[in-house]
């Protein structure tokens, strides 16, 4: 090795290692990129799909990107602002009553517990709950006195959330703009013989998200309009604020659908615990349609991920980073496999018959990095 090989290697080896560091100890920054690029590539999905939208797809695809980026914006502006004339009051209103529901929760579960002798003796003896039947605001408001030492921690906590949020979409909307740049910047780091990879793992990597985004988008819509409706025609309360919560823990894979069934499960309970069963009913009902209708449907825009790696990914990430890792643990598995599946089963191990998650039989057998009839080999084997 020369000498000018021997300081790529240590430049080379530095900047891997800086790299990792940077993964370590900034967390929380990548993951806001990663947000970010999520964001963008949402963006450029709907982009997409309206240049090919009937009639008037081949049209749009003459105009400028900036100009179908604006619309594309535009639009969902407008739809989130009718959503939000339509349903924001009663939502507001609904979400706000969930909160009144404590007390009356803490006297169900009173009732409830006089069922069990044994615990409700040993509760009895307890002074906190004691307190806590006796008066349950006059109790409840020890810990919001307390609270309010904290209350600018809290506030911190609120603001830094929404000042996250708003520089995910800021950063998303630049990288939505001039996506070229980064892929092109992004390919000029590898070596010139190889830049070819580069592209086609870029290629991977944006059509499997862009998969998983927008088929998780529809199976999210289902879910929540599924639940709200049944929970309507059921008469339970606050309906339409648990199909919005149904709606967006469904995001999370896995674990999204059980965590959104615990507030409807208490709720309704408290409320209308002769409908209890239906309830439940229903929730199993969503979940198995959902699993085994509609999933399939759009499978074509779906990534089907082992549900084991999605629950321990989504372990790791909460235990690392909170909340924030637990919803981006799913995206980051589709990545994470995707990279695998290319870098190392394709171009390290040089097996050009596997199927990347993302792909179809048709975009196999057009795949420039593929093994089309090793691949048929191995499939009709099975």
């Amino acid at each position: 090795m020369n000498l000018q090989a021997q300081k790529m290697f240590i430049i080379m080896t530095v900047a891997a290692l800086l790299l990792l560091l940077s993964f370590y100890y900034l967390i929380h920054v990548w993951l806001i990129v990663f947000a970010a690029i999520l964001t963008a590539i949402f963006l450029l999905s709907l982009v997409e799909y309206l240049t090919k939208t009937p009639w008037i797809g081949p049209h749009l695809k003459k105009l400028p990107h900036g100009l179908l980026l604006g619309t594309v914006v535009l639009g969902l502006i407008g739809i989130l602002s009718a959503f939000a004339a339509t349903f924001g009051m009663e939502l507001k209103s609904q979400l706000e009553d969930l909160q009144s529901m404590v007390p009356k929760a803490i006297e169900y579960m009173h009732q409830y517990l006089k069922s069990y002798p044994t615990i409700y003796e040993w509760l009895s003896t307890r002074e906190w709950a004691r307190e806590l039947q006796a008066d349950p605001q006059a109790f409840l408001a020890q810990f919001s006195d307390g609270a309010m030492a904290h209350l600018p921690t809290y506030l911190g906590g609120m603001v830094s959330g929404i000042g996250t949020f708003v520089v995910i979409m800021i950063l998303g909307l630049f990288v939505a703009i001039s996506p070229s740049i980064y892929r092109r910047s992004f390919v000029a780091m590898v070596p010139k013989d190889s830049r070819d990879k580069a592209e086609y793992l870029l290629d991977r990597s944006y059509r499997s998200i862009q998969q998983w985004l927008l088929g998780q988008l529809v199976v999210m819509s289902f879910v929540g309009v599924s639940t709200w409706l049944a929970l309507k025609l059921m008469g339970i309360p606050f309906a339409l604020a648990l199909g919005f919560i149904a709606f967006l823990l469904d995001f999370i894979p896995v674990l999204g659908p059980w965590l959104s069934a615990v507030p409807i499960v208490l709720l309704t309970a408290l409320v209308a615990p002769e409908m209890l069963v239906w309830v439940i009913v229903m929730i199993i009902v969503v979940q198995q349609l959902e699993s085994y209708v509609v999933a399939p449907i759009v499978q074509y825009r779906l990534v089907d991920l082992p549900p084991v790696a999605l629950l321990l990914s989504q372990v790791i990430m909460g235990s690392i980073t909170g909340i924030m890792g637990v919803a981006l643990a799913a995206p980051l598995m589709v990545i994470a496999i995707v990279w695998v599946q290319v870098l190392y089963i394709k171009f390290t191990l040089g097996d050009y018959a596997v199927r990347v998650l993302d792909q179809n039989d048709a975009q196999m057998q057009a795949d420039p990095f593929g093994d089309w009839e090793t691949y048929q080999k191995k499939t009709s084997l099975r």
